[in-house]
């Protein structure tokens, strides 16, 4: 079963600047197009990216299977492969680990 990585992973922990680096752009990405299929444009507004940055997005993921392209009633979506989600799974956990989100998350409720 499919279901959201970013809210269980991260709760609410928030980002302190307004530019993102790739692999949090790629992550973003990867995380809209789980549940459901995403086109280029809902892409494009959702993430705030330009045009050519959104495209190179895509296409990045698309070359390394982490994305699947899928043309729904003649439209082009694209949706997280299982090979993406496990990426993206293990990029939260390397994030979590790293940074002992977990244990912080343990000291704060006690």
């Amino acid at each position: 079963m499919r279901r959201s990585l970013h809210n269980c992973y991260f709760g609410d922990i928030a980002m302190s600047s307004s530019r993102r680096s790739k692999f949090e752009i790629w992550a973003e990405v990867l995380e809209f197009c789980l549940r459901t299929k995403r086109t280029q444009t809902w892409l494009l507004r959702k993430t705030r990216l330009k045009t050519s940055a959104i495209k190179e997005t895509l296409q990045f993921l698309l070359s390394r299977n982490l994305i699947e392209q899928l043309n729904d009633e003649d439209i082009i979506k694209y949706h997280t492969t299982d090979r993406g989600e496990e990426v993206l799974k293990q990029f939260y956990t390397l994030i979590n680990d790293y940074f002992d989100l977990n244990q912080n998350r343990r000291r704060n409720n006690i």
